[in-house]
């Protein structure tokens, strides 16, 4: 079997969940002998892939703060996988994305399309950002699709709520992880000082605002904690204008993040929170799980389904609820061995290489 992916999610950004995902699934299948892949790629900016013996693909990342460079990346990109979804040496497409330019070109091919999630779809009119008019795109690739993998459960439903879609063209396959194995198992500790540990971009449904304004009396009652936040982006002027406010500027602190780094801040953390409104399975919280850091988690969409009982819950929209949640996690100790325990247990429900079986049974059901 051939399976011919194409470069979407790998074109313009160096990190992000989609292309994590789509490189531990080909990471995965490098090592079987019933899968042949091809990576229809020829300029890419992804970290993820500096690892990777399968892509022949040449870097930019020198260039890709340039917005044209990354829109010229990406539309010879999409030029050359064009050629090779017409070239049709392949058994079953997987686009890495949702974007319809192979779909004149494919003829009777099968393809399969990951749904990640409905964060469009729910929050498109309120923040443009998010992908308003991604609508129309999805449904078409929706039902010209053979099979669709939903990563959650709780995507699936998404997918039902939204879309004119039959229930049993979906299938849920829960993602998996390799961090700690791409990781440094001991990295340095980067603070001295006790710190909760946000990851991620903050804006938007990722809800940041409201969950520091929600911890600002936490953070007054415990003189020694601080904040982190690991990628995203460096902090903005409205941001440090409202930790100024605050008078917090001097414990909220921004880190630019590896792999490596990132593990070891999970590792220190006193817990990783995650306030999101809408995520279609939240890897952070895979992540955190394998580094033995405690999770505090909205109790909305995914994150229930994939943490289960190995997380404090709390409303991400009530800040009392958030409050009480981190309150009663930061400084109780037995708390946080409890929650680092059930973590590693939960994490042997998820491991990438189930992933890629489920996957390879989804393609092989289409020859």
């Amino acid at each position: 079997m051939n399976v011919l992916y194409d470069h979407q999610c790998f074109t313009g950004l160096t990190y992000g969940g989609v292309s994590r995902y789509f490189f531990d699934l080909m990471s995965s299948f490098s090592s079987r002998s019933d899968i042949e892949f091809e990576l229809s790629l020829r300029l890419s900016n992804n970290e993820y892939l500096n690892k990777a013996s399968f892509s022949r693909h040449l870097r930019y990342r020198q260039l890709a703060h340039w917005r044209n460079v990354n829109r010229a990346a990406s539309l010879l990109n999409r030029l050359y996988s064009l050629q090779r979804v017409k070239s049709g040496q392949f058994d079953v497409f997987h686009p890495t994305y949702y974007h319809r330019y192979f779909l004149n070109s494919i003829n009777k091919k099968p393809f399969v399309l990951t749904f990640h999630d409905a964060t469009s779809e729910r929050y498109g009119k309120l923040y443009p950002d998010v992908g308003e008019g991604l609508y129309e795109v999805k449904k078409q690739l929706l039902h010209r699709a053979d099979r669709i993998i939903s990563v959650s459960e709780f995507s699936k439903q998404e997918i039902l709520r939204f879309f004119p879609i039959q229930p049993d063209k979906i299938s849920v396959i829960h993602l998996g992880t390799n961090f700690k194995d791409n990781s440094m198992h001991h990295a340095p500790r980067s603070f001295a000082f006790p710190y909760l540990l946000f990851v991620g971009k903050r804006g938007l449904y990722k809800n940041f605002n409201v969950f520091f304004r929600a911890i600002r009396p936490i953070l007054s009652r415990y003189p020694d904690l601080h904040l982190v936040c690991a990628g995203g982006g460096a902090f903005t002027a409205e941001e440090q204008a409202s930790f100024y406010a605050a008078r917090l500027s001097e414990r909220v602190h921004y880190r630019p993040i590896t792999d490596a780094s990132l593990f070891g801040l999970y590792q220190y953390a006193q817990a990783f929170v995650f306030p999101s409104l809408n995520e279609g399975f939240g890897i952070p919280v895979l992540e955190a799980f394998s580094a033995g850091c405690p999770v505090i988690a909205s109790n909305r969409s995914s994150l229930p389904e994939v943490a289960a009982d190995a997380a404090v819950y709390f409303d991400p929209e009530d800040d009392e609820s958030i409050a009480n949640a981190v309150d009663q996690v930061v400084m109780n100790d037995s708390v946080r061995v409890e929650l680092r325990r059930k973590g590693t247990e939960r994490l042997n429900d998820f491991s990438c290489e189930q992933t890629a079986r489920q996957t390879l049974a989804v393609y092989q059901s289409l020859l």
